[in-house]
């Protein structure tokens, strides 16, 4: 009979693996030399990932930990100058990852190499949140089951099926750039059309007649309410609400070597 004491070992061997946190198996990360803070034209930054691989471009520690931690860039709060340096990251996991655990592998590559020490908290914040007005809303209740469907429909434009607002209310947010929250009350999945284009026409045409410029973060944010009012009967308004902020305690700017 095979020592009862190895399959102990192997069991805690096995425990002390899984417990480890997930890791890329090679990352570099350099300074971007083309940005300049002084000049709009470098600020464009990009994040792709494949099924096991991760490329962050022209990015700031603020850009690097929202997508780790999978917030808004509003809710990083982090030393004063922490955001002067843009870095370019190129980083291959060992295997096929789910973004999810991918985020868990930069949260490994942060401490490792920037020595990023981290606590999370309940903070008051601005934020936009979807609410139902007194008349209701315009969206069906879904019977579709497995993940939410979404199509591209010539004259209705985007069709979406199955989408819980939860769901909506993050992709909103990564388009925002800011926290945007659920606080209709309603539950389940819906389906509804959402034709944003006929709303940026008509802010287009608007800018036109006031002759009154908008930056691009206003016409996001005036289109997307447009459009959630017109195609979903939801509001969008600010609110002053409790949101998880991941506070940087300690990050050196200048990473270790790849």
């Amino acid at each position: 009979m095979r020592p009862i004491f190895l399959f102990v070992l192997a069991a805690v061997s096995a425990l002390a693996q899984d417990s480890a946190p997930p890791a890329f198996d090679v990352a570099s990360i350099k300074i971007n030399p083309q940005f300049s803070q002084d000049n709009r034209t470098t600020w464009r930054s990009t994040i792709d990932t494949s099924p096991a691989s991760l490329t962050m471009r022209n990015v700031n520690l603020t850009m690097i930990a929202a997508w780790a931690y999978d917030v808004e860039r509003s809710q990083i709060s982090g030393p004063a100058g922490m955001d002067y340096q843009r870095y370019d990251i190129f980083a291959k996991a060992g295997r096929p990852a789910a973004e999810g655990e991918m985020r868990r592998m930069l949260q490994t590559l942060l401490a490792e190499r920037f020595k990023t020490a981290v606590h999370r908290e309940s903070r008051q914040m601005d934020a936009m949140a979807i609410l139902v007005p007194k008349g209701g809303h315009k969206m069906a209740q879904s019977h579709l089951e497995g993940p939410t469907q979404n199509r591209q429909d010539p004259v209705r434009g985007n069709i979406v099926e199955g989408a819980a607002l939860a769901e909506l209310a993050n992709d909103m947010s990564r388009e925002l750039e800011m926290p945007v929250v659920d606080m209709t009350g309603l539950k389940g999945r819906f389906d509804f059309t959402f034709n944003v284009q006929k709303y940026v026409e008509a802010l287009r045409s608007r800018v036109l007649v006031e002759g009154r410029p908008v930056s691009d973060p206003d016409a996001r944010l005036m289109i997307m309410q447009d459009a959630l009012a017109g195609e979903l009967g939801l509001r969008l308004e600010s609110r002053k609400v409790p949101l998880d902020v991941v506070v940087i305690d300690h990050v050196e700017e200048a990473p270790t070597e790849n």
